[in-house]
């Protein structure tokens, strides 16, 4: 009976590291468009929907995120460089307001406009950190990067989309 035991454990415990690195590597689908966001800035609602027509840089972060750290002065210079009033950097947290502006001033962030959200990101899929989507004019998905990228090398491809 221990031999079964020990088996069954060590088959449960594979499940489970199988299912938390598929959550690891795969992105959620972008289906949470009409999230209702408020932006610190001004402290008025939004959603993503609203900057259709636009193309947007969406990172959904935690404040604790060494990740999103890393990536945070990258996302603000790609903005400062391409330097166009169709394209913004939209920084969302599901954490307390005073652990966003926290995080926004240790960060050099003034091109980024961050937003909280509501609702916990387990229920819109988010489970890493950053989960980061680059959306065209249309508000569609063209590239997905999980836990921190160089956006710097899209460049190209952001102001490709800025031209569409």
């Amino acid at each position: 009976m221990k031999k079964y035991l020990s088996i069954i454990v060590l088959i449960a415990g594979l499940l489970f590291l199988g299912i938390k690195l598929y959550y690891k590597n795969v992105a959620p689908q972008m289906n949470f468009q009409n999230t209702v966001l408020t932006l610190l800035s001004n402290n008025t609602k939004t959603t993503i929907n609203d900057l259709r027509g636009q193309v947007v840089m969406v990172s959904f972060f935690q404040s604790w995120c060494i990740d999103c750290a890393k990536e945070t002065p990258i996302l603000n210079e790609l903005t400062t460089a391409i330097n166009n009033d169709k394209f913004k950097t939209l920084y969302i947290s599901d954490e307390n307001v005073h652990k966003i502006e926290g995080f926004k001033s240790r960060f050099l962030s003034d091109k980024i406009v961050f937003a909280k959200c509501n609702e916990p990101f387990s229920s819109l899929g988010i489970h890493v950190y950053p989960t980061t989507y680059l959306l065209n004019k249309k508000g569609k998905t063209v590239l997905v990067k999980l836990e921190g990228y160089d956006w710097q090398k899209e460049k190209a491809t952001i102001e490709k989309l800025l031209t569409e």
